[in-house]
């Protein structure tokens, strides 16, 4: 029988199953200690893993609930710390990871032209060492600084026309994607953003982005995965990777990209040469999250309506 390069470990079983949210997984890690949250309708399920044995908890959202669900949640590591921002239909919330303390909890006002609407957040990451940035479904950016420990309304970029669904940075520029499919590239300069490249869209959701070196690469609703260099702005690679929607990418520091769908199948991809490395199916399963481990070659991913968080293991016995 031929060796397969990815082997399952023991999964994760958390107390709550997972929600059909795009990037339903944030995974931080830390001298041997991996911290995992996956969102369960109105809370989140935070796991602490490390050698001997798991601890896990519960957090219950600020106004959330099964009807009002909190949509995204994501570990952030500012200046030592960690964080830990909820994005919900009620705004944003940003909480002390280690004791869930509530931090700040930013409302998000409905548009008086669009009665009726939903108004949510989604979208989350960490600018440097004091600031993160949160999307919201007006199109709007908005900017956090972390003071004297809490967070304070900063900034708001403004350039997309639908709401946001992902965030990325990596380090110099800050990439943002919407629900018709756009990415916007930004760079701060002291203390503004101006807008360098705009991606466009064809209507289907850019759910999920990842950033290696100068490519910038989006997911999408349609089951394209779409590679941009955000340094020329030139379209690099377009690929029918699934049937279904894409819901997470994750890179590492190698090059290797996995991708995960509701259509069942993970997908590991090199990044330097864009090539399909391996496929898999895990059936039944509509995957909505994958992160790699401490940048690893290991990865997890979760799926809609289970308790387990899937790990997968390279397999040191493969060989080529």
């Amino acid at each position: 029988m031929e060796e397969e390069p990815y082997i399952p470990d023991v999964p994760i079983t958390m107390k709550e199953s997972t929600s059909l949210f795009p990037n339903n997984l944030s995974v931080w890690g830390h001298s041997g200690t991996l911290h995992y949250v996956v969102t369960s309708r109105g809370l989140v399920n935070i796991v602490v893993a490390k050698t001997g044995g798991t601890m896990q908890k519960q957090m219950q959202g600020k106004e959330c609930s099964h009807a009002k669900p909190i949509i995204q949640a994501k570990f952030v590591a500012l200046s030592g710390n960690l964080y830990l921002i909820l994005c919900t239909f009620h705004g944003i919330q940003i909480h002390n990871a280690t004791d869930q303390r509530l931090l700040l909890f930013h409302p998000l006002p409905a548009d008086p032209s669009k009665p009726g609407e939903e108004v949510f957040a989604q979208g989350a990451i960490s600018i440097g060492n004091d600031m993160v940035a949160v999307g919201a479904s007006s199109g709007r950016i908005l900017i956090f600084k972390k003071d004297s420990g809490t967070f304070a309304w900063a900034d708001t970029l403004q350039g997309h026309s639908n709401p946001i669904c992902d965030i990325q940075y990596n380090g110099k520029r800050l990439f943002t994607s919407d629900d018709n499919g756009c990415i916007l590239v930004w760079c701060r300069k002291s203390d503004t953003w101006d807008l360098l490249k705009t991606f466009e869209g064809a209507g289907s959701p850019c759910s999920t982005m990842c950033v290696y070196n100068d490519y910038v690469v989006g997911g999408y609703g349609s089951g394209h995965i779409r590679v941009f260099n955000h340094q020329d702005g030139s379209l690099v690679a377009e690929i029918t990777a699934h049937a279904r929607w894409i819901n997470a990418l994750d890179v590492n520091p190698s090059g290797l990209m996995v991708s995960v769908s509701e259509d069942t199948i993970v997908n590991l991809w090199n990044l330097k040469d864009i090539s399909l490395q391996h496929s898999f199916s895990i059936p039944n399963v509509q995957l909505c999250g994958a992160q790699f481990l401490q940048g690893s070659d290991d990865f997890a991913v979760t799926g809609y309506d289970m308790k387990d968080i899937l790990i997968f293991k390279k397999n040191p016995d493969f060989k080529k």
